[in-house]
């Protein structure tokens, strides 16, 4: 067992998932087993707790291996690998679907696009409607969840009334800003409005935490592209997998 966050980061040689993602949840201590260790981690959108390991292949096959042994921390639902590792997670235990997905961060400030000028903050409760029809269109898998408390900011802009792009800033369990839900009506993309928004709220929390996240989907070439220029870095590429 990994005593504190402290001990972890220092395992994990001060891994930055580790240190802005990760909360510990009380009756989970973190497991190490060689080089390797695993954390119950409460990913964001309200869902189950979720085992994630990571490590060298060989510490994390035996990380694996003692969990598929003696079972998975009550409650876990899915477990997430780096997409390298997958074939050892399969090796262990049976899947049912998931997702890859690459976490990001940075700590440098970007540059200021022009179109930032035309964004305007947006309010959770009484923008919610709009938000929800314009995810609808532009990305149904938008995970902002507006009007439910949990989104700490929104940005968007709005044209002749209607709401043509949106996005959010979330807190990761770690207290990391965390930015989501980044969505432009299909007939105004070309704009550079994800770059603005983007830059927006990575500088907004720069300056405020020191750090700001995000998620992609890994298929995602577009955002691929746009996060690098931003000062974005690839910490993890996950294999997120939900257990049979």
């Amino acid at each position: 067992m990994i005593a504190d966050k402290d001990e972890l980061l220092r395992h994990t040689g001060d891994d930055p998932f580790i240190r802005y993602d990760v909360r510990r949840l009380p009756g989970h201590p973190p497991v190490r087993l060689g080089r390797a260790a695993a954390v119950v981690r409460l990913p964001m959108m309200r869902r189950s707790p979720h085992l994630t390991v990571i490590g060298p292949p060989d510490d994390v096959d035996a990380l694996l291996r003692w969990y598929a042994e003696h079972g998975v921390p009550e409650g876990v639902r899915g477990v997430s690998v780096d997409q390298a590792h997958e074939s050892v997670l399969l090796r262990h235990f049976a899947v049912d679907g998931g997702g890859d997905w690459d976490w990001m961060w940075t700590t440098r400030e970007p540059q200021v696009v022009p179109q930032e000028s035309d964004l305007v903050p947006l309010d959770d409760d009484r923008d919610a409607a709009d938000i929800m029809r314009l995810n609808e269109i532009g990305s149904p898998t938008a995970e902002s969840l507006p009007g439910q408390g949990v989104t700490e900011h929104w940005i968007g802009l709005r044209e002749r009334g209607e709401l043509i792009a949106a996005a959010a800033v979330h807190r990761t369990s770690g207290g990391a800003q965390h930015l989501t839900g980044i969505v432009v009506h299909p007939h105004h993309r070309g704009r550079r409005l994800g770059l603005a928004m983007t830059a927006h709220l990575t500088r907004r929390a720069v300056r405020m935490d020191g750090v700001c996240t995000l998620g992609m989907y890994s298929d995602n070439d577009r955002a691929r592209a746009l996060y690098p220029g931003l000062g974005y870095a690839v910490a993890h590429a996950w294999a997120s997998r939900r257990l049979a």
